[in-house]
């Protein structure tokens, strides 16, 4: 019930007020379809609705991204002797708009919704009516507008059983595919969004088993050219070199079981993505986890420069020497070896390890990544097999010391591609980054760090110090991640005159806004918390005008400064005059509006 007050509120009332006020928008065109030209009691058959939607508008997805965004909506009248299925809505795009800090799902072009509907053995009339009305809230890249409506109607005329029934719009209804009904979801059953890396694993996985295990062995033999491996390539060759006096079928069984170790180990990855399902990808969608992640590759990549190793356990090493030898040490060695490579290998792989989490795939994604793995290893078997190449591979010196710099500068542009996606949508970018290289700090220079030399006082005093840079970072980040406050001071309009709200000897500037408005959303949360914009604001009568859901004092506030469109930016001078040529419709940022205020002050 609440829900259904909400979709009232929101939109049907500031339709009908629109609607009366200015008329409609003209964002698209739409036509009711059926799949026949007659109907028959008894039967089921299919009817569309095709929306072609204007090339410079868009409207939102039925299952929008921003909780404040208007959904579309098909909805059909009830009928008696009529039922109706679950509309089926076609997939959404994500498209990029100056107004949102995240992409938004919507519909451009040529739309088409459908259900099929069934008609009962009692229906007795010789003609079927039905009515649909689809809503939706139509923006174009700047700015959105009122939700609006479209009645369809149309009569199917009904017959008699025996008589001959015309299939008709074959091309339309050919191409249509049933889908997971959009009337009734759960949360759980919500459709998926994928970042561009998903849908490219996305299409590889969809054309077919054989086809994503080739791409997954290969994914995992180029996994060898990365950094990760490194730390493992002495082990492997140190195993393997120190085995003497062994035939080459007895080196290829200890190779094979190794294969199997680091196999089994990239198989436990893929489970545990497919069992995580989609918590994994809402994991990536929270900041503190992003810094975690970052935090442990950026630690890596200190490694690499030399700021501490990363070594197998003693302990551990003492444990395997003695069951070094034979098919259950090379299956321990394997095992130990994947357990080093998979984690930081889900950092470069990121893509697979997300879908294979959204589509919840735990056969199918355990049976990937356990391919994926024999990739991976497939070097090793080659080379264990014949032992002799191991010789041959180049001797350490200098130049693996270049190398392992190189890969520490890979490994922070992997760090960087996680926190990217962050920065987008927090305000105190800087903040942020501070906080991060503090915290990164503090665990380097308090604990992470174990060059020889330094006395235990020392040891107490740095891992004091490096605490006290973590909380620093923790507490910047925790700030940055808070949304700045806005310090003008608002004069909210409720239908009083407006002359009552006017300082005299200042100019005033009128911001038309409604809650389903994107870039007055970000019109909040970029330009009027601008230090600038705040200062200047003082000068000003700053009044907001709320259009959510107006009253007839607001409409009539609206229908005489002309608002058709939110964000409407009214400008008027100190004598109260409107000014045309400085009014917008749509997000403009500080620098512009700090432009406009000076003009008006000059």
């Amino acid at each position: 019930m609440k829900h259904r007050l909400y979709l009232f509120f929101m939109i049907f009332l500031p339709t009908l007020a629109y609607s009366q006020l200015f008329g409609s928008m003209d964002i698209l065109q739409a036509d009711m379809l059926a799949s026949v030209n007659k109907v028959m009691p008894g039967s089921s058959y299919r009817l569309a609705v095709r929306a072609d939607i204007q090339e410079s508008f868009h409207i939102n997805s039925h299952t929008p991204r921003e909780e404040f965004l208007i959904p579309t909506v098909l909805e059909f009248s009830s009928h008696a002797n009529v039922s109706f299925d679950n509309v089926h809505y076609p997939e959404h795009e994500l498209r990029e708009f100056g107004f949102s800090e995240e992409k938004v799902a919507v519909y451009e072009g040529e739309t088409v919704f459908w259900t099929e509907f069934s008609i009962s053995d009692q229906f007795a009339s010789d003609s079927l009516t039905i009515n649909a009305t689809l809503s939706y809230q139509g923006c174009d890249d700047n700015s959105c507008y009122a939700p609006q409506s479209v009645d369809l109607t149309m009569v199917l005329p009904v017959t008699e059983s025996g008589q001959s029934i015309e299939w008709i719009n074959k091309d339309l209804f050919g191409t249509l595919q049933a889908t997971p009904s959009k009337g009734s979801e759960s949360p759980d059953e919500m459709p998926l969004d994928f970042t561009a890396d998903e849908l490219r694993a996305k299409q590889i996985i969809e054309k077919g088993l054989i086809y994503a295990l080739a791409a997954f062995f290969l994914v995992g033999l180029a996994l060898n050219l990365t950094p990760c491996v490194y730390p493992v390539i002495p082990l492997t060759v140190g195993y393997f070199g120190g085995a003497k006096d062994t035939s080459r079928t007895t080196s290829f069984i200890n190779a094979l079981m190794y294969l199997l170790g680091i196999a089994i180990s990239f198989s436990l990855l893929g489970l545990v993505s497919g069992l995580a399902g989609k918590q994994w990808g809402f994991l990536f969608a929270s900041p503190w986890f992003v810094v975690a992640i970052a935090v442990i590759i950026l630690s890596m990549s200190a490694s690499l420069f030399g700021a501490f190793e990363i070594t197998v356990p003693s302990s551990l090493l003492t444990k395997l020497g003695a069951t070094r030898q034979g098919v259950v040490g090379a299956l321990i060695m394997g095992l130990t070896v994947g357990v080093v490579i998979a984690p930081c290998a889900a950092g470069i792989i990121i893509g697979l390890v997300g879908l294979v989490a959204k589509l919840g795939l735990v056969v199918k994604g355990t049976l990937l990544f356990f391919v994926m793995g024999l990739g991976l290893g497939l070097p090793y078997l080659i080379l264990a097999t014949f032992s002799g190449l191991l010789s041959k591979l180049p001797q350490s010196g200098m130049w693996m010391v270049w190398v392992r710099k190189l890969f520490g500068i890979m490994l922070i542009g992997v760090a960087l591609y996680f926190l990217m996606p962050q920065l987008e949508r927090i305000h105190d970018k800087l903040g942020f980054l501070l906080g991060l290289l503090t915290l990164f700090g503090g665990l380097l220079l308090g604990f992470l760090d174990h060059a020889p030399g330094y006395t235990r006082g020392f040891k107490i005093g740095r891992a004091i110090f490096g605490v006290i840079l973590i909380f620093i970072g923790i507490h910047w980040i925790h700030d940055s991640l808070q949304a700045k406050e806005s310090q003008i001071d608002w004069i909210h309009y409720s239908g009083q005159p407006l002359e009552s709200l006017i300082e005299n000897e200042k100019p005033t500037f009128i911001d038309f806004y409604a809650d389903w408005c994107a870039p007055c959303k970000q019109l909040d949360r970029e330009t009027f918390t601008d230090e600038s914009v705040a200062e200047l604001s003082r000068q000003f009568n700053m009044i907001k005008v709320d259009c959510t859901a107006p009253d007839q004092a607001t409409l009539q506030l609206m229908k005489r400064f002309e608002v058709t469109g939110m964000p409407t930016l009214v400008f008027m001078d100190k004598e109260g005059n409107p000014q045309p040529d400085m009014r917008e419709i749509g997000f403009i940022g500080p620098e512009i509006f700090i432009g406009k205020m000076q003009k008006l002050l000059d």
